[in-house]
């Protein structure tokens, strides 16, 4: 019986894919149109990194990372973050859609991404 519950236990913490996806034609870096700077790294191990502006700005600390898991069923993704935060959007091509209709667009692999570096928006 403990045997049981000990696989059973494995199985909630590590599930085994029963139909595996191959996420490797939607893995890559997507930018944001609108900025550049903001990206969204998607690896073929169904984890992400989100860097974003913060809203309101913070012009000491402009940008938040975060990261997750993410699930694809047909175009449509959905970025689970660590915290328990989701958000939804689409993918078509080579180009991400996020909840508020934002397009990021997929310029290459996760090693070929270069942070650029931080240029205040405000001069003070």
């Amino acid at each position: 019986m403990k045997n049981i519950v000990f696989a059973l236990a494995l199985l909630i913490c590590f599930p085994v894919p029963g139909s595996a996806i191959d996420l490797a034609p939607v893995s890559g870096t997507y930018f944001s149109q609108r900025d550049n700077t903001q990206f969204l790294v998607l690896r073929p191990d169904a984890t992400f990194v989100l860097r974003q502006r913060k809203k309101p700005p913070d012009p000491d600390n402009p940008f938040i990372e975060l990261s997750g898991t993410y699930a694809l069923n047909g175009e449509t993704i959905t970025l689970q973050t660590q915290d328990g935060g989701s958000a939804k959007g689409q993918i078509k091509g080579n180009v991400f859609k996020d909840g508020q209709d934002e397009e990021w667009v997929k310029k290459g692999e996760e090693q070929n991404v270069v942070r650029p570096k931080y240029k205040p928006l405000y001069r003070q």
